[in-house]
Order: structure tokens, then sequence, then C-alpha cells
């Protein structure tokens, strides 16, 4: 063995993948009803929640889009001809659509609100929504934390999460033929005695480093983590064909397919979609009409999916057992800027879907000026008497609302639970 060959065949515990939907990998029992999956969709930059989740009336102290009010059902969105997508959406799922509005992230910094609105805390250092949920109800899977897009913290659970990359460069790792080429050399194929040799220099250098600074505390996690890496690794070097060539690039409606697949097969438990849209919209707001007409496509396809697709239980739906959360991490101002954009905003609205969650309703609050209302925690709405959403709140409730209790990784913090089921 060389250093060549160890490096590759370790690599694949470094990156995970998706698995291809012809892939069967089944759990050694079903997971309880309420131990649930998770989808995040994270829209990266800021966006305008009067486009759709917060409608507001043109005046002196709030510019708005094109548009109006309209109801489905219960729950109040705006709507216009030029968003069709957006109606589409609600027409087909608002029954199980929850949104909830007036969420304060007290920062107008990118990295610090989307770690607030990502993980409920202010440290880069804990794990977010979804690689909490995978851990406390998949870690058993392969692979029990998907990350598709760029934006995930996977904390102390780090190898339980896995990438695939902007261009699918996982493959590079999980099939020879198309491995990185850095020295002119045919790729490195071993044979089961080597792997068996390889495997065994992994253990004995673990027990080495745990003999000598791994026998206690966060060395030996991180051990541990090594070893777990390398056998969740093999797992999916034994699908590598599933997963097509480098160099494809995973668009929104690609990673909600891939998301979907690796969910219904037990391969993950929950995973993280990016909308691969810039919502920083300071110099032309008009530009995230087109955002709001892609984002809510791909996410009629990705609830159609999880109503089509059998669930956990027999003869039940993916619907009721996943939940879906869709979210950026700030708001934008209420008035243009001076080039037609606006801003930061501390505040922001937030979609809540499928299972656990009370649907068809709007929870939270904003003022006419967009900014956090005071709400009764119990009922989500507006009360003179109660406090406003902070980013903290909210994820205590998506954590609830996926069977996961949020002081466990929370710390002693108010659940904001309006939207639980």
């Amino acid at each position: 063995m060389n250093r060549r060959q160890l490096l590759t065949y370790a690599g694949a515990a470094g990156l995970f993948g998706v698995l291809a939907p012809r892939l069967r990998v089944a759990r050694a029992a079903p997971a309880p009803a309420n131990k649930r999956r998770l989808i995040l969709v994270m829209a990266r930059g800021g966006w305008d929640p009067t486009f759709a989740l917060d409608p507001k009336t043109q005046s002196t102290m709030i510019d708005v889009p094109a548009g109006s009010r309209q109801l489905f059902g219960n729950l109040p969105v705006f709507t216009d001809a030029s968003r069709p997508n957006v109606t589409a959406y609600f027409n087909a799922h608002g029954a199980r659509t929850t949104i909830v509005r007036g969420i304060s992230v007290a920062s107008v910094s990118h990295i610090e609100c989307v770690k607030r609105m990502a993980t409920g805390t202010r440290s880069e250092t804990n794990a977010d929504m979804g690689a909490i949920v995978a851990h406390d109800n998949g870690n058993e899977l392969p692979m029990p934390y998907l990350i598709l897009g760029d934006t995930a913290f996977a904390g102390k659970y780090a190898v339980s999460a896995g990438r695939v990359g902007n261009t699918n460069q996982i493959i590079a790792l999980l099939d020879p033929a198309q491995a990185y080429q850095t020295d002119g050399r045919a790729p490195v194929v071993t044979t089961d005695a080597e792997d068996a040799l390889i495997a065994a220099y992994a253990d004995a250098t673990v027990e080495r480093e745990r003999a000598v600074r791994g026998a206690n505390g966060y060395n030996k996690a991180r051990l541990d983590d090594f070893r777990e890496a390398i056998d969740r690794g093999k797992q999916l070097k034994s699908v590598r064909a599933g997963f097509g060539s480098r160099g494809r690039a995973l668009t929104i409606p690609g990673q909600v397919q891939l998301a979907l697949d690796a969910l219904q097969q037990g391969i993950s438990q929950c995973a993280m979609i990016s909308t691969r849209f810039s919502w920083d919209s300071h110099e032309d707001i008009t530009e995230q009409t087109g955002f709001h007409e892609d984002t809510f496509a791909a996410l009629t396809g990705l609830m159609d999916g999880l109503v089509a697709r059998p669930g956990l239980m027999t003869g039940s739906r993916m619907i009721e057992d996943t939940t879906v959360i869709v979210f950026s991490e700030m708001g934008r101002t209420p008035k243009r800027n001076a080039g037609g954009g606006k801003d930061h905003w501390p505040v922001t609205s937030a979609m809540v879907m499928g299972a656990g969650i009370r649907g068809g309703r709007a929870f939270g609050a904003t003022t006419d000026k967009m900014e956090a209302a005071a709400v009764d925690f119990q009922t989500g709405a507006p009360s003179a008497s109660g406090r406003v959403v902070t980013s903290t709140h909210f994820v205590a409730g998506v954590l609830k609302a996926c069977g996961v209790d949020p002081s466990l990784h929370l710390g002693p913090t108010e659940v904001f639970g309006a939207f639980v089921a």
C-alpha cells in the first residue's frame, strides 16, 4: 500500500453524494411517526417577502411589487400575473403550507443572518436544522445529511453530512474512470484484498493515535468520525454508476429530484437545497420576480414529488413523514433605494410545509413598516403582551415539528410552536 492508494480509498469518506434512483437501501425499521425527515430550501442573499409571503399595500412607508392580496383558503399571499408560478404553487399546496412572518434575525450581515436562521444560534460551529434532524432521527443511514447547495453548517455532526459539489465532483472520488488525474498515471483501482489491507492500516492508525492523544474529548470524537466516515464511504462507492458524469451542474429542479430520491430510498434523512440565485437585490428589486417564478416552480415539483412517492409506512406518502422549510437569511428594506433596489433588512418570513405542520394559514406578523410585531407564541397572532419571534424561536419550532427536542441543541429557549401540528 502506498500513500496515494490510502488517500484515494479514504477520500470517499470525506465527500458524500446523493444516490441514484436505481439504488435500493432499506432502513432496519421505520422511524417513529414523529421522527420526521427534513428538506431545507435556502434562498441565499435576502428575499423580499412582499413579493409573495407578506402582502402589503403601497404607501409612503413601503414599496411593493405589482400584485394584490389573494386568499388561498385561510392563507393570504401576494400574487400577480407576472408571477404565475407563485399562484400555481398555492393553488396546489396552500393547504399544506404555513407562512411564518416577522422573524427577527437582529443583524443585516449575510453570514451572521445565515448562521442565525440555519442554526438558531450565533455560532458557525453549531449544527444547522438539517444536521441536527439528520443526526437525531436518521444517523444510521449511509449519508444522513445530504448537502446539495453551497450553505450548510454540519457542526459536530460533520461525519453524518456530505456534499456532492456544484458540478457533481463526488464522482471523481467514487468512479476511478472519472477520477482527477494529477500525475499522468492511470486511475487507482484496488482489489478486495488491497481494500482489506488499507482498512486494516486505517484501523491501526486510529488505534495508534487514540493511544497517544485521542483517548478522550475532542480528539477521540474526531478519530471516531474518521473511522465511521470510511465505512460510509464504502457504501457510496458501491453505487457509483448511478451518479452520472463529473461536471453535471445541479440546478434547483435537479437538486429537488436528487433529494427526493435520497430520502425515499432511505439513504438520507435530510437534504439542503439551494435556489442558486443571488437574492441580494441592491440595484434592481424587480429581478426577484424571476427568482420567485423559478423557485416556486421547483417547490411545486418538490411537493408534487412528496405527495406522489411512497412514505415510510405502508400505504403512506412522503408528505406524511417529511417536513420542508423554505427560508432566506434576511428580508429587504421597506423602501427602494435610489438605484431601484432594496437593501438589507433584519426581518424575514419563511415557509413551512408538510408533516407536523398546521398548514393553510399564516403565523407571526409584521407592521406596515416591515418591522417584526409582537405575537402570542401559542396562537401566532399579534398581541400587545406577546414577544417578537426570533430566529432561535423559529428553529426551535422546526426541530419540535420534526420530533427533535430543541433544548438538547439550543439549550433552554422558548419554542415558537404555533405552526406545529
